[in-house]
């Protein structure tokens, strides 16, 4: 599912974010199909499930018969041949994914009914056969929508509104398709807690409800997003309304020419993508776990992830050759494209680093971020287990109900037996996924299982903030379980390393360096989680970070090379220049593309030369961002550039782009205003960010910056009312803590800034900034014992 990582760092309720709808439901539940009949006013029974097929391949058809058949052929071509594939994924979310609006597939009660959620009335119609919504607008005004398409099936169903200008949106009233047993049957919001006014960036029309940019990717087949920046309009096309064969096999043209030639062979199938055979797994004597035939092959998750994923792609999938989405890098054009079956997923898409707010410490999913990062860390996927071992390939659900999908590999005696998951037999806690893969609920209603395969951590040390196998069937509190889990389970469990680094390196605690260090240099170690520590090693500033980062530089795989390039922001722009020079001809898309993002500032200071050399890269980065000029992200990223490169005129027009895209998205509002605090136009910077804090209060970033502003102003009270919301702020930085501190101490109020300081130590214990405005300010007030206790640690960090 295509998200930008970016987008996301400052929200903190994404879980309930109503921009995606994943059309991969989990596939351990049952679908019990239910869909309304609307005869004006009145809930059907039970309808079955051809009803709901022949609708949606009626719309394929109609689409698929204007394919140019030298490319995207469309679903129905491939049922002669494929008959038995073809009804398999009749019956799967993927062609569920996204429907014509229709009796036959519309399951919520349009049955004029009106509900209210955050003050809004919303009602639920048919006029003349045609599915309505009226609700408020955002411009708070009410007004009638049309509902064109259904938005997924099970559990909930959402539905997309026709807003104009060729956008649709993703309407935030669900919904709830399980049965009235089970809750369902119901409209719901799914942004329950936090109100939704028409100025919230979760508000259903704006930018992060939009499909096209948000959803469209992984709800069609062939999508063509058609943005134009300008008029900030899309004119947006797909080949087929769901995610039909093409999507995950490639165009389908040259394959059926083939074969109606009689021309076909296994090293020629006409598609530019191939999906080699599962690998079968064999258990070997005295081992109770199977193991794979031949070296591990990544192609099929390489095709998944690209959907199942929390990633930025970099280029289309099938072609480097569609518009927006050229490659300037010469020799790499074809053979780092997405269509190559040596290609990798993280080749050509930005994986998002296993992070909090992302992940849980210990690596378990906590936001919405599918499944590919999830199963990416696994010991799994490192023996080769890939999607279809587990899950049918073209219904999406597994293959083996209960234990005995695990017991696959999973040798019986040794792991279905109460010696091993001390439970009695056939019962829940008997159940392998319910200790290895604990379950989160998403959207109100969606539980979905983390794909990491943990072992359950049975210290409960942090219940409260990460999923514990355990604590879904016990409480925590009861002494009687807890004592005879130890008995059975031992009391000491094995410590989880990644956890621990993990911890360390996000709380800045001076241990997690080497903690990380040692992580990373073990290749036992899953490559996600290794480069996921080794991108935030440069917070530490330290040589031995460098060094780290130097070394995975040369590494043979593309995650580590992209920390790596990551991690070495420690280095002015000229030393950067002098490392990443040496790297120019690197394979990897992604990896170039981490490159070009470190090296844009560092181009005003290069000779003509070496800007010459550098220019290709920056101009190969300027197109991949263009691919998705539809992101506010995107634009600052453009607007970033043009302004190294001297082209003012350019970054102002890419900075107010991404303004009208999201005119609520809190960093745009913040990287507008320093645009124009560098132009000498703070006044008209501030009220930029002015107009953030009127949406976010207390956001940590716009308060520092306003703080900032007013400094400059000669506003200091004020200015230390907006600096100390910033560092007290759960996002603050430790910059944030350091700059009130400064700003205290020049108000003559030293003995608060000590205080503060030392509160930012313990929250940054290896932050040198922090410390080193300690020693300064306790030399300062002459408390020389304390200042150096913090020298000697200081030391110690920098030797």
């Amino acid at each position: 599912m295509k998200w930008y990582a970016a987008d996301l760092t400052h929200m903190k309720k994404i879980k309930t974010c109503a921009l995606l709808f994943t059309f991969f439901w989990s596939a351990l539940l049952t679908v019990n199909s239910q869909a309304a009949d609307m005869g004006e006013g009145s809930l059907s029974t039970q309808v079955s499930l051809n009803q709901v097929n022949q609708i949606a391949v009626a719309a394929a058809s109609q689409i698929a018969s204007k394919i140019d058949p030298s490319q995207y052929a469309g679903a129905q071509a491939c049922q002669g041949c494929h008959q038995s594939e073809y009804d398999q994924w009749q019956q799967s979310d993927h062609f569920k994914a996204m429907q014509t609006a229709s009796k036959d597939t519309v399951l919520g009660d349009f049955g004029d009914i009106e509900v209210r959620f955050h003050d809004i009335a919303t009602r639920f119609f048919i006029e003349n056969g045609e599915y309505k919504i009226t609700t408020t607008n955002k411009q708070n005004k009410v007004e009638t929508f049309d509902v064109p398409y259904t938005f997924g099936f099970y559990p909930l169903q959402q539905y997309l509104i026709d807003v104009g200008e060729g956008k649709l949106q993703a309407f935030n009233i669900a919904w709830d398709s399980r049965s009235e047993e089970e809750g369902g049957q119901r409209w719901y919001h799914l942004q329950p807690i936090e109100k939704i006014t028409p100025e919230h960036p979760f508000f259903w029309q704006r930018h992060f409800q939009n499909w096209n940019s948000r959803c469209a990717d992984c709800h069609t087949t062939d999508l063509k997003r058609n943005f134009e920046p300008k008029t900030n309009a899309f004119d947006t096309q797909f080949s087929e309304v769901n995610v039909a064969c093409e999507s995950c096999h490639g165009p389908a043209g040259q394959h059926i020419k083939l074969a109606k030639s009689d021309s076909l062979s296994k090293d020629h199938s006409g598609f530019s993508q191939l999906l080699p055979a599962v690998k079968n797994f064999a258990f070997s004597p005295n081992n109770p776990i199977a193991h794979a035939d031949g070296k591990p092959n990544n192609s099929e998750v390489n095709v998944c992830a690209r959907c199942h994923s929390l990633r930025t792609p970099l280029s289309h999938p099938f072609s480097v050759n569609k518009e927006n989405d050229k490659d300037t890098h010469g020799k790499n054009a074809i053979i780092h494209s997405a269509n190559q079956p040596q290609q990798s997923f993280v080749d050509d898409n930005r994986l998002e680093w296993i992070r909090a707010p992302f992940y849980h410490a210990n690596g378990s999913i906590n936001e919405e971020v599918f499944v590919a990062g999830s199963f990416m860390q696994s010991k799994m996927q490192h023996a080769g287990v890939t999607c279809s071992n587990c899950h049918n390939a073209h219904t999406g659900k597994v293959k083996i109900q209960g234990n005995g999908l695990c017991l696959q590999c999973h040798q019986a005696e040794t792991f279905n037996s109460p010696e091993h998951h001390h439970h009695t037999p056939q019962t829940e806690g008997a159940m392998c996924v319910n200790c290895h893969m604990p379950e989160k609920t998403y959207m109100g209603v969606d539980d979905r299982r983390d794909h990491s395969f943990l072992i359950p951590d049975l210290s409960f040390d942090n219940a409260a903030s990460e999923p514990q196998s355990c604590l879904a069937c016990h409480d925590k509190d009861d002494k009687h379980w807890r004592e005879t889990s130890h008995k059975l389970w031992g009391s000491n469990s094995k410590v989880n390393e990644w956890k621990v680094a993990r911890e360390h390196v996000q709380n800045l605690a001076p241990q997690g360096l080497s903690e990380a260090i040692t992580y990373i240099q073990n290749p036992e170690y899953s490559y996600l989680r290794r480069a996921s520590l080794l991108a935030d090693l440069s917070q530490y500033r330290s040589q031995e970070g460098v060094n780290i980062a130097l070394e995975n530089l040369e590494s043979d795989n593309a995650l580590l090379r992209r920390a790596a390039v990551e991690s070495l922001n420690i280095l002015g722009p000229q030393a950067r220049w002098q490392v990443l020079s040496q790297k120019l001809d690197e394979p990897s898309k992604a990896v170039r593309f981490e490159m070009a993002r470190t090296l844009v500032e560092s181009v005003g200071q290069l000779s003509r030369s070496d800007k010459a050399k550098l220019m290709p890269l920056l101009n190969e980065y300027r197109d991949m961002l263009a691919m998705n000029a539809d992101s506010p992200i995107t634009q600052l990223a453009l607007g970033h550039l043009a302004s190294n490169l001297g082209d003012l005129a350019g970054a102002e027009q890419a900075y107010l782009t991404a303004y009208r895209i999201e005119p609520s998205y809190i960093p745009v509002l913040i990287q507008v205003s320093e645009f124009y605090r560098q132009q000498g136009q703070d006044a008209k910077g501030a009220r930029y960010l002015q107009e953030a804090l009127q949406i976010e209060p207390n956001n940590a970033q716009a308060n520092h910056a306003l703080g900032l502003f007013k400094i400059r102003q000669k506003q200091y009270g004020q200015a230390l009312a907006n600096l100390k919301i910033s560092a007290h702020s759960d996002e603050a930085l430790p910059s944030f803590a350091y700059v009130y501190s400064v700003a205290l101490d020049h108000q003559g109020q030293t003995a608060v800034a000590i205080k503060e300081l030392e509160q930012a130590h313990q929250r940054w214990p290896a932050d040198t900034d922090v410390l080193s405005a300690l020693v300064s300010y306790l030399n300062k007030t002459g408390q020389t014992d304390k200042a150096q206790q913090y020298q000697s640690m200081l030391r110690a960090l920098q030797p």
